[in-house]
């Protein structure tokens, strides 16, 4: 257990073996740019299944903390972290069990809104990394920033034998009015082995969902994906055949855009090929565009002037730069 006050407390190159139930606990503000660095994490629990594990490698109240190249092997979570400005770097954490479909905890949990986190060059195995504001004790929106300022660059996300419904990205937002407001999440490879997963990303709806008409500078592109049933990206590069005239156009992005989220804006419509009324006349006219349409405002209309026929490349964005 920590003191109550300090800052940069440190721990490099050490084993912290089968805690019972914290390797290393802050109960105040003495985590303060604390540093964490190539040490190794061994757990007592790994004979049991994940829903049965209590144990917690560190817990952080404050801001400014390294964690660096650690290992951890079959905890319930690696680090459940409050505060803002961590740097989460080229750590490996594996936390499955033998249950075949099993369910998986978080190898991270982010406790509060507000992250403004670097998390990159980890090994995320059989875990998953989850953002909260669990935290706050007036979960619903009332000011601030909400989700925001979180980089998720250059990590290995692996899985096996796991539940389709698993995810290696996991927002749950506690408290309602919440929304994305500045999150990076590229160059990632998420692979599901011996059983795909539906998706990489999603929405833990148990007590809140996120408000998607207010999402905001989200970039998720760069990913590689592997096994998961619904890759996604935005911005999102959607092709469409028209093979019949028609004056509107309606672009689907189905299961393309993160964390289900809508067609918020559209950044370009491209032509591929010469575009044809019904009577095999070229049209030179450009289309125009709305946002948003469909039953889950998840499809683009691109309106001619007339009904027309060819093949079209929109981009489409989850996001917007006006809150």
């Amino acid at each position: 257990m920590l003191a109550d006050k300090g800052s940069t407390f440190t721990i490099r190159d050490c084993f912290i073996t089968t805690p019972k139930d914290r390797g290393i606990t802050s109960s105040g503000r003495g985590c303060q740019g604390m540093c964490i660095e190539r040490c190794q994490f061994l757990s007592s629990e790994n004979a049991i299944r994940v829903s049965q594990r209590k144990s917690i490698v560190l817990n952080v109240n404050a801001n400014d903390v390294k964690l660096r190249y650690c290992r951890s092997e079959r905890v319930k979570h690696f680090a459940v972290m409050s505060g803002q400005n961590h740097l989460i770097v080229g750590n490996h954490f594996f936390q499955g069990d033998t249950i075949d479909g099993g369910i998986r905890s978080a190898a991270v949990v982010l406790a509060e809104p507000y992250a403004s986190c670097i998390f990159t060059n980890n090994y995320v195995d059989n875990a998953f990394l989850e953002w909260t504001n669990e935290r706050e004790a007036s979960p619903n929106r009332s000011g601030g920033f909400s989700f925001s300022s979180l980089d998720v660059t250059s990590n290995i996300f692996l899985s096996g034998d796991v539940s389709s419904s698993f995810s290696f990205l996991v927002v749950t937002p506690y408290g309602s009015g919440h929304f994305l407001n500045g999150l990076n999440v590229t160059g990632n490879r998420f692979r599901s082995i011996n059983g795909s997963i539906t998706r990489a990303e999603r929405v833990d709806t148990s007590y809140a969902d996120l408000d998607s008409t207010r999402t905001r500078n989200v970039r998720f592109d760069g990913n590689s994906f592997h096994g998961i049933g619904r890759p996604v990206e935005s911005p999102l590069h959607k092709e469409m055949q028209q093979n019949t005239a028609q004056q509107t156009w309606v672009v689907d992005t189905g299961p393309g855009l993160p964390f289900a989220a809508r067609a918020l804006s559209v950044d370009a419509v491209a032509v591929r090929g010469g575009v044809r009324n019904a009577s095999n006349q070229r049209n030179y006219d450009h289309p125009f565009v709305r946002a948003q349409q469909g039953p889950d405002s998840d499809q683009v209309n691109v309106i001619w002037s007339e009904a027309v026929s060819s093949k079209i490349s929109v981009t489409v964005r989850m996001d917007n730069d006006v809150v």
